[in-house]
């Protein structure tokens, strides 16, 4: 009978969950074979110390992107469930004397609890008719809301 040599098994760092193996950032036992064949589908590294702080670098910063990108994704359903409303003054010869503007528009998010910046809001100009509108958003990360203002003298 032939001796089988026993093999040492190499700590890897898990890339992503691999089922009855561990979930990603962890890091495992494998054997050279399962280790050749995981490394070949992008799905392991080999956990050396630089390698184990650099990837839980990237992992950490990946998942507060993505824990940001889930709040952009809340602030846009609760503004689009909004519908401003705003009051014109009209002077005899259907003059208008507070059109509504930018300014206006974020102050009144700000009232609802909404912070956004001035370039956000993809808006040039005045309104200064009766009526509604939608008014574009921009929250990054590519998400873009919209947001109803109705108009009113």
């Amino acid at each position: 009978m032939k001796k089988r040599r026993k093999e040492k098994k190499l700590p890897v760092l898990l890339l992503e969950d691999i089922p009855n193996l561990g979930q990603r950032g962890e890091v495992v036992k494998v054997r050279p074979g399962y280790f050749r064949y995981l490394i070949s589908l992008g799905k392991v590294t080999l956990a050396t110390k630089e390698r184990l702080e650099g990837e839980l670098k990237s992992m950490l910063l990946s998942s507060k992107i993505e824990e940001r990108r889930e709040k952009v994704e809340s602030l846009k359903e609760e503004i689009e469930k909004l519908v401003l409303e705003f009051k014109i003054k009209k002077g005899d010869k259907n003059q208008v004397f507070n059109p509504v503007t930018k300014e206006k528009i974020i102050k009144a998010l700000k009232d609802k609890g909404i912070e956004i910046s001035k370039s956000q809001v993809e808006f040039k100009g005045k309104i200064e008719k009766e009526g509604e509108y939608e008014i574009i958003i921009n929250l990054g990360y590519d998400i873009k809301a919209k947001l109803k203002i109705k108009v009113i003298s």
